[in-house]
């Protein structure tokens, strides 16, 4: 069918293929909206305060899923945290290295380089891997890392959203690994127990922009936890005060928490993951089908579950597919700023019937430009 094709039947809402803040389940949209007005108690949760019955319960239920659903054990600390995933890339080398240390880098694109920009300041970075001189391109398999000795912790980015790359597995090191996920956290199975403290933005597969996870294990903030720190970035007074030293992001947490009462109606990690493998398949396989006008971003070894880059011949083209999408009720295709091309974020929530509608695009606009 033809972009803007007039028999097509206009949808309500759009299929929304933004990198974040994504799409979040119409059912947690619905709960969240009458929830604005009321919880029960005569007043909203934007009104509700974080020191009441009802809300330390929420957050003991919270806390509850999150550490079922993940498969957390009680070795590790779980903090619903503000500053999104951007503070950590600080919090973590200043609350967790000494002078004379220095730590490790997978050099994956364009979040590990920002990541390391802000830990330079606080200690001195090791790059272990550096994908810069392929066009990061690739997941770096075991004999193109070069870890050095006595690093505090080892960094690196889970799932690469500017290109489309992802780790199939942790990375294996000595050193205690750090793993920003704010891309694939709780969108498959999760090796919690491979890292020492593993942190993510809210606004792709768990909820809503506002909040960060950190996972973080208990002995490994003991072995390194500096002194003398202020309290918003000492992760031990975090963990003793449940998350609430300050007023946490209320309505970013009950949303986080009807997110994860929907990922368990979809079967867990397990489930959830297997639907994205299935979305991704959808998406990349049409673009195979394409003969060559469309062409993946990223080594085939490498290629994201949940992040699809691709591009056409041409920018002017990748632009043109970007807004006939968007005439067909596809918005956020277009490509990272840094990058360009083309875009498809296929998170939790984003149902296979829209990339079903993707796939018929792309197989229709390769057919009518190729």
């Amino acid at each position: 069918m033809g972009a803007g094709s007039p028999t097509k039947k206009k949808k309500m809402r759009k299929w929304n293929f933004t990198a974040g803040p994504s799409t979040l389940p119409e059912g947690v949209l619905r709960v969240a909206q009458a929830a604005i007005w009321d919880v029960g108690l005569g007043a909203g949760i934007l009104e509700v305060s974080h020191r009441s019955a009802y809300f330390d319960g929420l957050m003991h239920e919270l806390e509850e899923k999150f550490r079922r659903l993940g498969g957390i054990s009680d070795a590790y600390d779980v903090l619903f945290l503000q500053g999104g995933a951007t503070l950590q890339f600080s919090q973590i080398p200043y609350a967790l290295t000494r002078p004379g240390d220095h730590i490790d880098c997978l050099h994956t694109g364009f979040w590990t380089r920002h990541a390391m920009r802000d830990a330079a300041r606080y200690t001195s970075v090791h790059y272990a891997y550096d994908g810069s001189k392929d066009g990061f391109d690739h997941i770096p398999e075991a004999g193109e890392i070069a870890y050095s000795e006595g690093a505090r912790y080892v960094h690196y980015c889970a799932n690469n959203s500017f290109l489309g790359t992802e780790w199939a597995h942790p990375p294996r090191a000595q050193a205690p690994l750090v793993a920003d996920m704010s891309s694939n956290l709780f969108s498959r199975l999760l090796d919690v127990d491979a890292h020492s403290l593993i942190f993510a933005s809210a606004q792709k597969n768990l909820g809503m922009a506002g909040c960060c996870v950190v996972i973080v294990r208990r002995d490994f903030l003991e072995a390194n936890l500096g002194p003398n720190l202020g309290s918003m970035f000492d992760y031990r007074r975090l963990a003793e005060a449940r998350s609430m030293l300050n007023t946490p992001p209320t309505f970013a947490l009950f949303v986080m928490k009807e997110v994860l009462v929907w990922i368990e109606s979809r079967g867990g990690l397990a489930g959830v993951g297997a639907e994205n493998r299935v979305k991704a398949a959808i998406v990349r396989e049409a673009i195979d089908a394409t003969g060559g006008f469309f062409c993946h971003i990223g080594r085939a070894d490498s290629r994201s579950q949940v992040t699809v880059c691709f591009r056409s011949p041409s920018a002017a083209l990748d632009e043109a597919f970007a807004a006939e999408a968007e005439a067909l009720d596809m918005i956020g295709l277009r490509g990272h700023r840094e990058t360009g091309g083309l875009r498809a974020s296929l998170f939790n929530a984003l149902p296979r019937e829209a990339c079903l509608a993707l796939a018929e695009h792309i197989l229709d606009f390769a057919c009518r430009m190729g």
